[in-house]
Parts: C-alpha cells; sequence; structure tokens
C-alpha cells in the first residue's frame, strides 16, 4: 500500500502566542500600569486579558475611573507564567520578596531598545489611559469574591 507524502510547510505561530510578544507586554504593563513598576501576578494577568478585548479593555477603563474594579473574573493565560520566568531569567524583571514583579532597569532597557513603545502603540495608548489607576487592593478585593461566589 502506498501512502502519500506531503511536504509540510512550517505552520506560522500567532503572536499572541508567541514569548516574545508576552514579555514586550508584560514589560510595557509594569512600566506604565505598575506602581513603582511593580504588580502582583494577578494584576499581570487582568491586564493581559483585558488587552485581548476591547469590551473587556473599556471595563478595566470604566473601572480605573470609578476606583472600583467592576470586573468579576478574568482569565489567567499560561504563557504569561512562562514570559514572567524568561524575563527573570534575562534579568529583566525580578521578584521581589513579597512576590510582586518588578521591571529592572534591563527591562526598562529593553523597552527602550526595542521600541515597544512604538510597537505596541495601540496597547500603551489604551494603558497610559488606566494609568495606576487599578490598584492591587482592586484586584485582591475582586479576587477574594471568587472565593466567595464559589
Amino acid at each position: 500500500m502506498s501512502y502519500l507524502k506531503f511536504k509540510r510547510k512550517p505552520m506560522p505561530v500567532l503572536p499572541e502566542l508567541r514569548p516574545m510578544y508576552k514579555i514586550a507586554k508584560i514589560l510595557i504593563i509594569l512600566d506604565i500600569c505598575g506602581i513603582s513598576s511593580k504588580s502582583s501576578l494577578l494584576k499581570l494577568h487582568l491586564f493581559n486579558w483585558a488587552l485581548c478585548d476591547e469590551k473587556r479593555l473599556k471595563a478595566l477603563k470604566l473601572s480605573a475611573e470609578n476606583k472600583n474594579l467592576i470586573i468579576g473574573v478574568w482569565g489567567i493565560d499560561p504563557a504569561i507564567n512562562m514570559a514572567l520566568n524568561f524575563s527573570i531569567s534575562e534579568k529583566l524583571i525580578n521578584r521581589t520578596s513579597n512576590g510582586m514583579y518588578q521591571l529592572t532597569e534591563n527591562g526598562k532597557q529593553f523597552i527602550k531598545k526595542g521600541d515597544l513603545y512604538s510597537l505596541f502603540s495601540d496597547d500603551v495608548d489604551e494603558l497610559k489611559v488606566i494609568g495606576k489607576k487599578i490598584t492591587e487592593t482592586m484586584v485582591n478585593i475582586a479576587a477574594k469574591r471568587w472565593l466567595h461566589e464559589v
């Protein structure tokens, strides 16, 4: 029996699934929205999740204006955790003693030399509107509601 042989072409990988894409997003989020360029894991996941959809981003902006996180739950992307590990190993960010992720001087230089603000100009514009108005307290209160609603 003869089998058909197909030449396989490499399948393109969506940019959203590439580690460098996630690393760049994390660095930008920390730089623009992190207080002292720091953020918790949950807050990084919240921003990553919101940046994937216009309605989610609108809800996050409204939350920032009202100083109350109106988003009930958000997605957790395993690729963010992988990107964080890569970022730490490359010394672009570090993990503080209280478990927060902080942008390093190397990370700031990476943003600058990689011209990430222009590469991600749409996300940067949206993040600048939100700024540092989404606090860790707001994120923690929303996360605690997860436990009480189950």
